[in-house]
């Protein structure tokens, strides 16, 4: 009976394992994207009140 624990546990510890790889792995792809191109909608607001601006 513990032999049917230890592989429940070493196949939780898998699962846990593939999701941080797979989480870790989208943050580096998402952070090293180049996100400087210009939005489609640019709000400011200032002295004159709000602008926007719908490129």
């Amino acid at each position: 009976m513990s032999g049917s624990n230890a592989n429940n546990n070493g196949f939780l510890y898998f699962l846990v394992g593939a999701l941080l790889v797979g989480v870790i792995g989208f943050g580096v792809y998402y952070f090293t994207q180049d996100h400087s191109a210009k939005a489609d909608l640019e709000i400011s607001v200032g002295e004159d009140g709000i602008k926007v601006d719908g490129n």
